[in-house]
């Protein structure tokens, strides 16, 4: 399954998200949001002194699970009176209150009121939260002595349920992540890169220090620009590690997780702020640089706060030094103001992805740089699909099979396919539904017929098998009943088979008799195929160009074994290929062609 991450501050990446959705829904990939936790303003800063400074700021994790809410639960959000829909509004809320007292009785009417549509158990989870966060001992009363004084104007009532559930969770903010996704009904993939609890401050080129995170992201001077951030612990300058004072026995590593990805974009949003104090994680230049996924640095549209008189090549030159820039595309709009509409230091792509405002367009954005990730953006010739493992697969689970289904009325181009006729028949005959007339090649791509005409024909006489050796085959013992030729006798499999190493020594032995003009291979799960030894999917697909009248310079081959396996050869022909894991990956890519 293809795999995404984004590095993200609070709402620096709803435009990724949301993109993502809107073209392939939530379930074909996998989606990990890696974010920091050192928000000290407003009600998040106050949440963290009322727990004697303990917790980091809980006001990221809750944005970024309110944008995953918010793809993840669309439809039910379409419907006001859902559990969705009032989970959503009480998450979003900030109550106004003259005193602690005040605002817990409204909070537990919320609460309350909520009842009948969030569910007796997330309600009295909710409410236990509420209790925690204002109450030492609740049944008796005794309120916590850290609320005096507190102003509770504006004040997030979610972000006293995240705070309280990472004091429960021991003072850890990424379980409370864990719990709070669970009550919310989404996935659990918005990841803090550390637990570790600090504080952020930064200095300007004056050597003026901010103490306070909120003034930070509101600088906005650009004749004293910030230079550098710094993170504390117990008031000393402290560099913490990528998964540092992280329970991996109950979530997954960022480390890990980087590891396993595909694509990897950096957010847009407050770079000082809210995404460098990730990137200064020590460790996390080296995993970025050991890993293998392509790598987009989305660009802010406008100037931000922090970084007013800062252009997008001078942002580059910054992020220099945290994170490998020399192997991140930048992704730029067009329409963006002056100075950050274009980057001259590193590859770059750019498009109209939004207008002149702060906002990317979440559709454009992301076809942008998916078309780059596949490669595509101005390819306009011909797709040719392997089918089994790539469009379709028989094996896999029903919600497998159902994409498969989908994959087989989304593509567009030619199948060639290693499978026998009879299957690849059946695959088309029962699930091709589109009015475009296909061209199919099966049998390693010699047989040849069409969506709306089954009739087989040959591509080529040349490879087919002499009848001789399947007579030859059948001599062998352990081959006697198994021998089938198949594919206009250009295929002779044997099967089933086990103890297939043993046997294909056995079948080759057989072969030398026709002076090397043919070999045994491995195939399938249970068979041996013998056939002529230049007869592949590379020969046949260099057949089918010749037929189709095409240049390699017009085609891509589509497969899950262009990397290691039978398609791996292809590449030699000049013909580029695109790989595809799976089923999965496959319709992300079927979709960023349609788009």
């Amino acid at each position: 399954m293809f795999n995404v991450v984004i590095f993200s501050g609070g709402t620096g990446s709803i435009a990724i998200q949301e993109g993502f959705s809107a073209i392939y829904g939530n379930d074909n990939y996998n989606l990990d949001v890696i974010i920091n936790a050192y928000d000290n303003g407003k009600s998040t800063g106050t949440c963290r002194k009322i727990f004697n400074d303990r917790i980091l700021g809980p006001s990221d994790l809750r944005k970024n699970h309110m944008t995953q809410f918010k793809v993840q639960k669309a439809a039910q959000l379409k419907d006001f009176s859902s559990r969705e829909s009032v989970l959503y509004k009480l998450f979003n809320l900030r109550l106004d209150a003259d005193s602690k007292e005040d605002y817990y009785e409204q909070a537990c009417e919320l609460l309350e009121e909520s009842r009948v549509a969030i569910g007796d158990k997330d309600t009295y989870n909710l409410k236990s939260l509420l209790d925690y966060f204002f109450f030492e001992n609740v049944h008796n009363n005794v309120w916590r002595r850290t609320l005096e004084g507190v102003d509770f104007k504006d004040f997030s009532i979610a972000n006293i349920f995240y705070s309280a559930s990472a004091a429960m969770n021991g003072y850890s903010l990424r379980l409370a992540g864990k719990d709070m996704a669970g009550i919310l009904g989404i996935k659990d993939n918005v990841h803090l890169i550390s637990d570790v609890n600090l504080y952020l401050e930064a200095r300007t080129e004056s050597g003026h220090v901010i103490e306070d995170e909120g003034i930070i992201v509101e600088w906005d001077n650009p004749d004293d620009k910030i230079t550098s951030v710094m993170l504390l612990r117990d008031g000393q300058e402290y560099i913490p590690s990528v998964d540092e004072e992280t329970d991996l026995t109950k979530v997954r590593s960022c480390k890990s997780i980087i590891g396993e990805a595909d694509l990897i974009i950096f957010s847009s949003g407050t770079q000082w702020s809210s995404l460098i104090p990730s990137y200064m994680h020590s460790g996390l230049r080296k995993i970025l640089a050991a890993s293998k996924a392509k790598k987009y640095l989305v660009m802010n549209n406008i100037e931000d706060h922090d970084m007013k008189g800062v252009s997008a090549d001078d942002i580059v030159e910054i992020l220099a030094r945290y994170i490998p820039v020399d192997d991140i595309t930048a992704v730029v709009n067009i329409d963006a103001v002056p100075g950050m509409n274009s980057v001259n230091t590193i590859k770059s792509i750019s498009g109209h992805i939004g207008a002149e405002t702060s906002k990317h367009n979440p559709v454009k954005l992301i076809d942008l740089i998916m078309k780059d990730y596949f490669n595509i953006s101005s390819f306009a010739g011909t797709y040719i699909y392997d089918l089994d493992g790539t469009l379709w697969d028989e094996r896999a689970s029903n919600r497998g099979k159902a994409v498969g289904a989908e994959n087989m009325n989304l593509f567009s181009g030619i199948i060639h396919s290693g499978n026998n006729y009879e299957h690849v028949r059946d695959v088309m005959k029962y699930l091709y539904h589109q009015d475009a007339v296909v061209d199919i090649y099966s049998d390693f791509g010699n047989v040849h017929f069409t969506s709306d005409n089954y009739n087989q024909d040959l591509l080529s006489e040349k490879y087919v098998v002499d009848p001789k050796v399947a007579l030859k085959l059948e001599e062998v013992d352990a081959f006697r009943g198994k021998i089938k030729t198949r594919g206009a006798g250009c295929v002779v499999t044997i099967k089933p088979l086990v103890n297939r190493e043993v046997l294909l020594k056995k079948a080759n032995k057989v072969l030398e008799g026709f002076d090397g003009r043919y070999e045994a291979r491995i195939s399938g799960h249970t068979s041996i195929d013998v056939m002529a030894k230049d007869y592949d999917k590379k020969t046949m697909l260099q057949e089918i160009m010749k037929k189709h009248n095409l240049q390699k310079n017009q085609v891509i081959f589509v497969g899950n074994e262009t990397v290691n396996g039978a398609e791996s050869n292809i590449k030699n022909t000049g013909v580029r290929t695109i790989q595809v894991d799976d089923v999965y990956e496959c319709n992300i890519l079927l979709r960023t062609i349609n788009q």
